[in-house]
């Protein structure tokens, strides 16, 4: 078990954290996770993020050297790794993504064992006043990154937000040959954004609920499961989970490395309390070199320089396509727990390289089951250790 702070570029510290299994660097800057990686069965660790050519490495678009050319994408200044948006996607406000984080604490706990990191912010923006505190934090034994952010309505107005939190993967963990799945839940595809040159494979505005058998924009369907490699393409997909699911999740898994991605959060039908956020709806970007304008290409309707996979969720804009609110709101003094994480680790049965077919809750793990072939990940699934973890660091905080 191994924590500590490091520099990283130009004044940027992150916070090292490691359990042996998987080791997490998150950087002060945005709360960005830059960061998140185990060990493959071939005995290399492989960090499954993104950290994309054009992300910034100074303190702000402001300072930065290249600044023009930052101008109008400011929002793509902290791009890749896990973030978190909230409470828009207004680079012209004060966001959790595009402040400097303080981080007051990190240790380890003598309770849970936990190595974990405590931050904070304030935004004291006109019509924009909130505080945030984020706990980091990794269980012995776990590869799993847990996060909880807790977030105040510190105005006297209401504050209308979107909270989403999202992980942009790559080469080498992503590639040709890699399977997507999701907890039960219907989903549609957004046609592309007009600022954006890009080819589509999926028919928009059309539900389905099945991501082998997704409608292709030539008619018939196409296995959007499947990473097919480079094809140029790029398609956004917003779904929503079935409302008697507890948990929330998005599965990658590559079959040459046995390695899987995992994103868990609570979902509609959990049992944790109404301070907690439940996550309805998610969202995957696939981008297989399809993206053709700025910064993605190096100029506009440029060769796309990114093939990535962004899976995230949380209260999302989905301009009505869904039923699930695409916004919510918090009272002046209200708070909202974010409760979030992701694991990461390699399996040795090679049959799951073909995909499970369940996933079934046991006591502190989940199991991915392929007829008898499984792949056993420990995880506090119910965010128990987290959320007593957090109550506590908080409380001892504002002392």
């Amino acid at each position: 078990m191994d924590i500590r702070r490091m520099s990283l570029w130009e004044s940027r510290n992150a916070t090292f954290m490691s359990n042996n299994l998987i080791r997490a660097v998150v950087e002060d800057q945005g709360e960005v996770a830059v960061e998140l990686s185990a060990r493959a069965v071939q005995g290399g660790f492989v960090n499954a993020l993104n950290l994309p050519y054009f992300r910034g490495r100074g303190l702000g678009v402001e300072s930065d050297p290249n600044a023009d050319w930052w101008k109008s994408k400011m929002s793509f200044y902290q791009a890749g790794g896990i973030y978190l948006t909230f409470p828009s996607r207004n680079e012209n406000d004060i966001l959790v993504s595009n402040t400097s984080w303080m981080v007051r604490r990190y240790g380890s706990d003598g309770q849970s064992g936990a190595l974990w990191r405590l931050s904070q912010m304030k935004s004291r923006q006109e019509h924009n006043r909130y505080r945030a505190t984020k706990v980091d934090m990794i269980l012995p034994g776990q590869s799993v990154l847990y996060s909880l952010v807790r977030i105040t309505n510190s105005d006297e107005e209401v504050l209308s937000y979107n909270a989403e939190i999202h992980a942009m993967l790559t080469p080498p963990f992503l590639e040709s040959g890699c399977f997507v799945n999701t907890s039960p839940a219907s989903f549609t595809a957004f046609p592309p954004n007009f600022r954006e040159v890009a080819f589509n494979r999926l028919k928009s505005g059309v539900m389905f609920t099945d991501l082998r058998h997704a409608p292709s924009i030539r008619g018939g369907s196409v296995d959007a499961s499947y990473i097919p490699g480079p094809t140029g393409s790029y398609d956004y997909l917003v779904g929503q989970v079935n409302d008697n699911e507890e948990l929330g999740w998005i599965s990658v898994i590559n079959p040459r490395l046995q390695m899987v991605f995992l994103s868990l959060f609570p979902a509609a039908a959990g049992s944790l309390d109404s301070t907690v956020m439940k996550s309805q709806v998610f969202d995957l970007s696939f981008n297989l070199l399809g993206r053709m304008d700025s910064p993605w290409a190096l100029y506009e309707g440029g060769t796309s320089q990114v093939f990535s996979l962004t899976a995230g969720h949380g209260i999302i804009d989905h301009h009505g396509s869904l039923k699930a609110p695409s916004s919510a709101q918090l009272l002046p003094g209200q708070t909202i727990d974010l409760v979030y994480a992701h694991a990461f680790l390699s399996y040795d049965n090679p049959r799951i390289s073909n995909g499970f077919f369940t996933m079934e809750k046991e006591d502190r793990a989940l199991v991915l089951k392929r007829t008898k072939s499984y792949c056993l990940i420990p995880c506090d699934y119910k965010f128990t250790t987290i959320r007593e973890l957090a109550d506590r660091l908080i409380e001892n905080a504002q002392d």
